[in-house]
């Protein structure tokens, strides 16, 4: 089993450094590469896949099993990690993330279904919170790690760095976890409901990252976009009810804790990539931070997040996902409060230091959520909820990211607009000033979806399998 666990790590360190290792090597790409204009498209392609593909494979590996997913999706991994360290041109390494993409899409809600096949209901929090703690030490690592391979030997190797470490995760699960596949488990046939959310996903994807740089968000261009995606999610709803074994069964929503952690998800989702993605930019730009300052106040962040997860981890047993979800949201919730009432503008000490709260709270959440979707269907439904569960994190973050980054933009050009009418000379101050005005109203608006979070928290309820539910529920 500790074998196993190792494997597992291998995955899920694999998929989580390349998520933020690519960003490291970026000014060296595009240097040799070229296609600036579509460099923001080398990470868009890599998310939009695996947001649409994820649902998809934690359905099959209820049918199929979690072992073949989860080979599979290494294996994919590795191949688009070898053909993007190989691109000759922007677009070459664009498609190639998009493979990258479909085999994360894979074994990550895998990997989770797979630890919670191995483990009982009180156990599955440790083990969860062991292996998401990998996310906090990839966001730690592997901007050293891509710096230090992009200066010294290529860009190409920080993808090339994915191979030994997939090898590790294959070697070791194909040799040590045995599985067969369910006796009462019938064929895929779910075409139609597939297609129809492969639709929905892709456009409503592609409407949030081309909104408010390629198009107006008011243009036919969006429009048509996000009309037709709305269109497919109607499909796609008609097409789950009528199918024999639907890919995202409607009736899972049917259960209180997947419909409630769906919701807590999606809100936290916002807050999370809103703070990975704000609080370092606020650092640079507006307090004049240097690359070293930024990694510290990133750091401030990512290792209280590793910290929550595992404490969180630990602590579901005996406390219940529902209070350890409840107290993370609650101590964001504080870390944020702080954040906002700095004034008029925080130091990059207290920014790293607000940064503690912001991220351990965040790491309590995520263990919590993902026990209460696993714990509350049957173990043949395991894989579907952890998908589902990986999804709605990564949906939340797209669509987080892309409201907040419009409304952002929107306050900037009109308070940039107003003051260049009081002071016209002062041109660098200015902007700095209403950049710094902007990103200051968005983290009242992120504490605002905070208070939600917390409150969609207490829609979760005690399961049976809760240890500490156990005749009450």
């Amino acid at each position: 089993m500790t074998l196993i666990l190792a494997g597992l790590l291998a995955g899920l360190l694999l998929g989580f450094m390349d998520v933020t290792i690519v960003s490291t090597a970026g000014p060296t790409i595009i240097s040799e590469l070229g296609g600036l204009s579509l460099y923001a498209w080398v990470f868009s392609a890599f998310l939009i896949v695996q947001t649409v593909t994820i649902p998809i494979f934690g359905k099959l590996s209820d049918l199929y099993g979690r072992k073949r997913l989860f080979l599979l999706g290494v294996v994919v991994f590795m191949a688009g990690s070898v053909l993007s360290g190989a691109s000759q041109s922007i677009v070459e390494l664009i498609l190639f993330r998009a493979v990258q993409g479909l085999g994360f899409g894979a074994f990550v809600p895998t990997t989770i279904a797979i630890a919670g096949d191995m483990f009982p209901p009180e156990r599955r929090g440790r083990v969860q919170g062991l292996l998401f703690s990998v996310n906090g030490i990839a966001f730690a690592i592997a901007p050293a790690v891509g710096s230090f391979l992009t200066e010294t030997i290529s860009w190409r190797w920080i993808f090339y760095i994915n191979l030994p470490v997939g090898v590790v995760s294959l070697v070791l699960i194909l040799s040590t976890l045995k599985e067969s596949r369910a006796e009462n488990a019938s064929a895929f046939s779910d075409w139609l409901g597939t297609s129809t959310l492969v639709g929905f996903l892709g456009l409503l994807m592609l409407g949030l990252f081309l909104g408010g740089s390629t198009f107006a968000w008011s243009s036919w261009a969006e429009v048509s976009l996000f009309a037709g995606s709305a269109l497919l999610f109607l499909g796609f709803v008609v097409a789950e009810r009528r199918a024999h074994e639907p890919v995202l069964p409607p009736r899972l929503f049917r259960i209180r804790n997947v419909s409630a952690g769906t919701a807590v998800n999606l809100l936290r989702a916002v807050v999370f990539f809103a703070i990975i993605a704000y609080i370092p930019l606020f650092a640079a730009a507006v307090l004049g931070g240097s690359v070293r300052d930024v990694r510290n106040v990133v750091y401030g962040f990512t290792l209280p997040l590793t910290a929550g997860i595992l404490v969180s981890g630990v602590a579901i047993s005996k406390v219940g996902f529902r209070k350890l979800a409840f107290l993370g949201a609650a101590i964001v919730l504080f870390g944020l409060l702080v954040l906002t009432s700095v004034r008029p503008s925080p130091s990059l000490l207290q920014l790293i230091v607000i940064g503690i709260p912001l991220g351990f709270g965040n790491g309590m959440v995520i263990p919590a959520t993902i026990v209460a979707f696993q714990n509350s269907v049957e173990k043949g439904e395991i894989g579907i909820a952890s998908g589902l569960a990986t999804f709605t994190l990564n949906l939340g973050g797209a669509i987080g990211v892309s409201i907040l980054g419009s409304i952002q933009a929107s306050i900037f050009a009109s308070t940039q607009t107003s003051l260049l009418a009081i002071t016209p000379t002062d041109g660098p101050a200015i902007v700095r000033e209403a950049f710094s005005q902007s990103i200051l109203v968005l983290f009242w608006v992120i504490l605002g979806v905070s208070v939600v979070t917390l409150a969609s928290t207490l829609l979760l309820k005690p399961t049976r399998t809760d240890a500490r539910a156990v005749g009450t529920a």
